[in-house]
């Protein structure tokens, strides 16, 4: 049968090329493993800012000794009952360097908790569950729930919770983990004390971030890292296969005028395709969009040149079409799962996001959700500009030298 020797002439040049034979292989493996370490469904390592302002002292309506002054020091025993995996606490004293370290992006939350914090848990508690006993000065007596407020205008003040939400993701993994460091604060079977009531939740940004707007910004940088590195290096290797790249490295053109030329072609290009984007995210899907539109193209215009870089090493490298969409598939997948398009770096594990940091899709994914959904200037996105600019004149330098090295074998 003709089809079967095609077939079996197609599976011999693959075993006799090291380079196709090891993608093929090991490239599925490969993606697996890595989606399996880098995924995590529970965040860590979050910023929360703790201001503890209570007295510890609880004052406490009694059936036998009337009205009793108990130190209990709930606001220290929470702090203790934190989960510390899930958070890196610090402690700050004034509440408003910790809302203004939130709402600068600093921290993901910061708990304030009030001068009468230990009194207002114990009178919750009570309140909710009934008489109680409890020891005090060696006797057991009754703990009874508070009276009615005297005066309605003036009520106890519970903790409250700023509340960075600008990540969905984040923001609904902090509220249960502060929930659950009181269970058990003021008796071991209490779990009353866990619910909405409880804190008052002030979340910085008053408009809902959704789903949606979270991933946008991401799905936008992932759109422009895919289709540029794709197009450009297809392109470049089919013009080096048909000789149109040779005739232009033999002609008196320098290798970097070149190099150059190519990248500025398709950056056009990248530029068109983020503008295609951006308006139909807004337009159709209504997407958040706080920020100057010019710091977004100038995000996507510096992280585009640097994948202009990359593209033309890919085409280097790749002998025909079918090895540079191996390679492509090879950086980019890692790229992505390690970029918080899908899921935040928060929620992989330790080991994992340093490397993350180490991948410039991460910064630009962050300057293009910092100043999407944000709305934040030039100046709050210097740290992911600096890394996303050493990126691009990196990749173009050695774009340059492989054009250089392509140009002295002709």
């Amino acid at each position: 049968m003709k089809s079967w020797s095609i077939s079996k002439n197609v599976f011999r040049r693959i075993r006799r090329d090291p380079r196709t034979l090891i993608l093929v292989v090991l490239t599925p493996l490969f993606f697996i493993l890595l989606y399996g370490i880098s995924f995590s469904s529970t965040p860590k390592g979050l910023k929360l800012i703790v201001v503890n302002q209570d007295t510890g002292q609880a004052s406490i309506r009694t059936e036998q000794v009337g009205r009793v002054n108990v130190p209990l020091n709930l606001g220290k025993k929470l702090i203790e009952n934190l989960d510390h995996d899930v958070f890196t606490i610090v402690v700050r004293d004034d509440p408003d360097e910790a809302r203004r370290e939130v709402e600068m992006g600093e921290a993901w939350g910061a708990l304030l908790l009030p001068p009468y914090f230990s009194n207002f848990l114990v009178s919750e508690a009570l309140r909710r569950s009934g008489p109680r006993e409890i020891d005090y000065n060696g006797q057991t007596i009754n703990a009874l729930p508070p009276l009615p407020p005297v005066n309605e205008n003036n009520p106890p003040q519970p903790p409250t919770l700023i509340l960075d939400n600008s990540n969905p993701v984040i923001a609904a993994g902090v509220y249960p983990a502060i929930s659950k460091a009181f269970t058990g604060l003021i008796y071991e079977d209490e779990s009353t004390l866990i619910d909405s009531s409880l804190m008052a939740i002030q979340p910085v940004y008053e408009k809902p971030i959704t789903a949606l707007d979270y991933t946008a910004p991401g799905v936008i940088g992932f759109a422009i890292t895919l289709i540029s590195i794709m197009l450009t290096s297809i392109s470049i290797v089919r013009e080096r296969t048909s000789g149109t790249l040779t005739r232009l490295l033999i002609a008196p053109v320098r290798a970097w005028e070149v190099s150059v030329g190519y990248m500025l072609a398709f950056l056009l290009i990248a530029l068109f395709q983020a503008a295609e984007l951006l308006l139909t995210s807004f337009y159709l899907f209504g997407i958040r969009f706080n920020g100057n539109p010019i710091w977004v193209f100038l995000i996507i215009l510096i992280f585009s040149i640097g994948l202009q870089g990359v593209a033309t090493l890919i085409s280097t490298l790749a002998k025909n079409e079918f090895q540079a969409m191996q390679f492509i598939l090879v950086i980019l997948i890692p790229s992505i799962m390690l970029s918080g398009v899908f899921w935040p770096v928060e929620t992989m594990p330790s080991s994992i996001q340093p490397i993350a940091w180490l991948n410039p899709l991460t910064h630009a994914n962050a300057a293009l959700r910092n100043v999407m959904l944000r709305g934040w200037d030039l100046s709050r996105i210097i740290p992911e500009l600096s890394v996303l600019i050493g990126f691009a004149i990196l990749m173009l330098i050695l774009s340059i030298q492989s054009m250089k090295r392509q140009a002295d074998t002709v």
